[in-house]
C-alpha cells in the first residue's frame, strides 16, 4: 500500500530500502526527500518489543511502502526502472538481495547504508556476511568508529566508504535542547530532583544495556549522586539488586515520550550509558544536544565516535564496573572536566543534524561514480 507522494526539488530520484519506520529515521526521510524524489519500501510496520506509542510520523515528503510478498518483487523490478539509485538499509533480507540484483541489472549505483555497526565473530558465517556486503558498489557509515569496528572485520574496501553525520534531531531543535538546559533548576523542581549530582541512562530494559552493571557502581557512589534510568520496568535481576542493598538513590523511570524525556535531560548533570552492545546510540546524540557530559563504553558507537572525533565522551571496557565507578566518580569530583565536556558535546552535536545529514546524503548519491 502506498501511503503519500510528493515530489523533491531536485532531479535526484532515490529508492531506499529499510526495516521499519522508526521515527528519527523519517523525520530524516522527510528532509531527504524535500529535495530529492524519494521512495521508501518498508519491511515491517514495527518491532514487538518497542513500545508502540514510539512509532509517531508522517510521510509527508517522500513516497512510502510496506512490502508486501504478493507484489514486492514486481514494486523493486519497477523501481529499479524508474529509480537513479538504490539505499538498503538491510543487506540480510530477500527483499534488499533482489533489490541489488535488480539496481545492477540496470547499471545504477547501490548503496548499502549503516547507522551503526560492531562486528560479532560468527565463524564460516562472517564470510557469507562479507559477500553479500561486497556485492554493493558503495557505502555509507555513521562515522569513523564504525568503519573500524565494523566494516575493516568484513573486508570492505576504506575507498568506497563515505561517512555522514547521523542525526536524530534538526538544527532547530538543538538549539531548543540547549536553551532548556539553562533552566534547569526550574526543572529539578518540576521533577521532584534532589539538590546534587543528577546522573541519567535512558534505554530499553534489557540485558544489552547493562544496566545491572550501572546499579553495582551506585553502591560506591552512595549519597554523592542520584541515578535516573529512563525506559521502563527493571529486570527483576536489577530491581532485587538495588532492593537487597538498600541503593534509595536508583529510581526507575517509566518510558516517556519526547516531552517528558526532554525535562529529565535538561535536569541531569552527566549521561551515563553502561551498554554491552550499541551499534549507534542515538540516546548519545540526545544528550549532547543537553551539554551533558557523556560516559559510556567501547561497545558504544556513538560515545566511541565522539570520545575519538570531538574529545567529548569518556569510554570504559565493557562489563568493568569498577572502571566505570572510576570515571563517574572522576567527573563527580572534577566540575571543571564536566564544563569542558559539556563545551565539547555542545559543539559536536551542531554537526550532527538533519539538515546536515541531508547534505552529506545529497553530496554522496549524485556524484559520479
Amino acid at each position: 500500500m502506498i501511503l503519500m507522494k510528493k515530489k523533491g526539488s531536485t532531479d535526484m530520484k532515490i529508492c531506499w530500502i529499510s526495516n521499519t519506520p522508526a521515527p528519527y529515521k523519517v523525520e530524516f526521510m522527510n528532509y531527504l526527500g524535500k529535495q530529492s524524489e524519494l521512495y521508501c519500501m518498508f519491511e515491517a510496520r514495527s518491532y514487538s518489543h518497542r513500545e508502540q506509542s514510539w512509532y509517531n510520523y508522517d510521510f509527508d515528503h517522500f513516497t512510502a511502502e510496506y512490502l508486501d510478498d504478493n507484489k514486492a518483487k514486481k514494486a523493486i523490478r519497477n523501481a529499479a526502472e524508474q529509480y537513479d539509485v538504490l539505499i538498503s538499509s538491510d543487506y540480510s533480507h530477500k527483499y534488499c538481495r533482489y533489490a541489488v540484483r535488480q539496481f545492477r541489472k540496470k547499471s545504477k549505483t547501490t548503496w548499502m547504508l549503516v547507522d551503526g555497526g560492531l562486528a560479532v565473530p560468527r565463524g564460516l558465517l562472517d564470510l557469507v556476511i562479507s559477500h553479500e556486503m561486497k556485492r554493493y558498489d558503495r557505502f555509507l557509515s555513521s562515522g569513523d568508529a564504525v568503519n573500524e569496528k565494523y566494516f575493516d572485520y568484513y573486508g570492505i574496501d576504506r575507498t568506497r566508504i563515505c561517512n555522514y553525520h547521523l542525526a536524530c534531531m534538526s538544527t532547530a531543535e538543538i538549539e531548543q535542547c540547549a536553551s532548556m538546559k539553562k533552566n534547569r533548576d526550574d526543572y529539578r523542581k518540576e521533577l521532584g530532583l534532589p539538590d546534587h549530582t543528577i546522573l541519567l541512562s535512558v534505554g530499553q530494559q534489557v540485558p544489552r544495556k547493562g544496566f545491572d552493571v550501572l546499579v553495582k557502581t551506585m553502591k560506591g557512589i552512595k549519597s554523592r549522586a542520584d541515578l535516573y534510568i529512563i525506559g521502563g520496568e527493571p529486570q527483576k535481576e536489577v530491581k532485587e539488586f538495588v532492593e537487597q542493598n538498600e541503593l534509595s538513590n536508583i529510581h526507575f523511570i517509566p518510558f516517556l515520550n519526547k516531552d517528558g524525556l526532554a525535562k529529565y535531560y535538561a535536569a541531569s548533570d552527566m549521561f551515563v550509558l553502561p551498554t554491552r552492545y550499541d551499534i549507534w546510540g542515538l540516546v548519545i546524540n540526545e544528550a549532547m544536544a543537553y551539554g551533558l557530559p557523556l560516559i559510556s563504553t567501547d561497545h558504544c558507537m556513538a560515545a566511541v565516535e565522539m570520545e575519538k572525533k570531538f574529545g567529548c565522551a569518556v569510554t570504559v571496557p565493557t562489563d568493568d564496573d569498577e572502571r566505570l565507578l572510576e570515571a563517574i566518580l572522576d567527573l563527580i569530583n572534577d566540575p571543571l572536566r564536566q564544563k569542558e565536556l559539556s563545551g565539547k558535546a555542545l559543539k559536536a552535536v551542531k554537526h550532527y543534524t538533519y539538515e546536515k545529514m541531508t547534505q552529506d546524503f545529497l553530496m554522496y548519491l549524485t556524484e559520479k561514480q
